[in-house]
């Protein structure tokens, strides 16, 4: 990789790991009780809690608002899974790019 590229060393932590260890368990809510509270589905809670489901921005910035976080808090979280799982998955492809000089 290029030296002026950023890598994480360790896999950064799922937002829903996060939330459902963070939040959940400290304010005692259940799937059903954030569901409520976030106007979502129990079904959509559970999928992120589970790890099986990304934060959308939408999800963000209910997330946000319910815990008086920013939603570029929550995004930001999500943008360094993505970027990790993205570059275990084409890290070769992306390793064959060549860097252009750029002076701006």
């Amino acid at each position: 990789m290029n030296d002026d590229m950023i890598i994480v060393s360790r896999e950064p932590i799922h937002p829903g790991e996060f939330l459902r260890e963070e939040y959940m368990a400290d304010l005692d809510l259940s799937v059903a009780d954030l569901a409520r509270r976030l106007g979502v589905t129990r079904q959509t809670v559970n999928d992120i809690v589970r790890e099986k489901r990304g934060l959308s921005p939408d999800m963000c910035l209910r997330l946000g608002r319910l815990f008086g976080t920013t939603p570029q808090f929550w995004m930001n979280m999500q943008a360094k899974v993505d970027i990790w799982n993205s570059m275990a998955l084409h890290a070769d492809d992306i390793e064959a790019i060549e860097p252009m000089a750029v002076a701006l």
